[in-house]
């Protein structure tokens, strides 16, 4: 009897010390494997990857101990079978649960990117690039070469130098990380197609107008114009010059053919033979010199009615524009301009 007694204390104590070895090691399976280990690792998780497989990743590349420790953690707190595909940015600092909350939670890596308004094709382009999205040279062989035939919007014209400018909607973007640079082209297209609404290409319709040439009237009052008070004006302008067959005579049109930036343009500026030199043709420009935003948008297609046929920047030094109906006052007000300019 006494020898089953303590055979049977021997039991219980390997028993309750096992509980405790036990306990201690599904404690320890949230701790960090490294603790204050700071340095993000970029990880894709794969469509179709199991709890195992996803142990897997993280052990090979440091971020957790054990695979299989991983997978008992996840069954044992309900994760399993709840991690979602992407890339995630994550580090051996992080303890398991907010490893598995981030990946079931699918808290993926983004590329964020902001295009502002006004900038051209090119100049998107090179804004990217300078944030470390893609090569200069990825870009344009999708822009020049893409196939963009679903988008019934862009139309192929050999006088443009780009067929996609004036597309790539100004917003703030958020991308899956690494995404290509087919991916973020396509991403700018799809978000202009969301603005310029069936609202909105109705209005051209009744207009009699395509939608390039909204955007194209929209890209110049872009450039023309600072605050948006002024932007109705500025596209009853361009209208009651096209109405006249009167010559638009736009500094921006002509700027948008020059590598250089210029703030006033010279004779020989305006002497430069192209389709979109509005100083040497009469209508509108081939297609946009900018991509514009949607407040240029809604002028084009909403503008105010007005006796004005000339435009300049105004002497108040607050980007605002004077208007006038003459020529005459034009250059007055332009006289205006530049006097208040070497003044300050």
């Amino acid at each position: 009897m006494k020898k089953v007694l303590i055979l049977l204390g021997i039991l219980i104590i390997l028993c309750v010390g096992g509980f405790f070895v036990a306990l201690r090691y599904l404690n320890g399976l949230d701790g960090p494997m490294e603790k204050g280990g700071l340095e993000n690792k970029i990880l894709n998780i794969p469509s179709g990857s199991s709890t195992l497989d996803i142990g897997e990743i993280l052990e090979e590349n440091e971020i957790i101990k054990d695979k299989t420790g991983f997978r008992i953690f996840s069954k044992l707190n309900g994760y399993d079978g709840k991690y979602i595909a992407g890339t995630y940015t994550l580090s051996a600092g992080m303890t398991t649960t907010e490893i598995c909350q981030k990946i079931s939670n699918g808290e993926t890596t983004s590329t964020v990117f902001t295009i502002p308004e006004g900038y051209t094709l090119e100049e998107i382009v090179d804004t990217l690039v300078a944030e470390g999205y893609g090569t200069k040279e990825a870009f344009m062989d999708v822009i020049e070469n893409g196939d963009f035939s679903k988008y019934d919007f862009i139309e192929e014209d050999p006088d443009l130098i780009y067929t996609l400018e004036g597309y790539l909607f100004p917003e703030t973007y958020s991308l899956e990380y690494g995404a290509s640079e087919k991916e973020i082209i396509t991403a700018m297209l799809d978000q202009f197609d969301e603005v310029f609404d069936d609202a909105m290409r109705r209005r051209a319709e009744n207009l009699g107008m395509s939608v390039r040439e909204v955007v194209t009237v929209a890209a110049i009052i872009e450039k023309e114009s600072i605050l948006d008070e002024d932007r109705p004006l500025v596209a009853s302008v361009i209208y009651n010059r096209l109405d006249i067959g009167m010559r638009l005579g736009m500094d921006t049109t002509v700027l948008y053919l020059m590598d250089e930036h210029k703030v006033d343009l010279l004779y020989d500026d305006i002497e430069i033979e192209s389709p979109y030199n509005t100083y040497l043709n009469e209508g509108l420009p081939p297609g946009p010199i900018c991509c514009p935003g949607e407040a240029s948008i809604e002028a084009a297609l909403y503008p105010d009615v007005s006796d004005y046929y000339y435009f300049v920047v105004s002497d108040k030094g607050d980007g605002s524009i004077s208007f006038s109906e003459t020529e005459e006052q034009f250059e007055k007000d332009k006289a205006a301009y530049y006097a208040a300019k070497e003044d300050n």
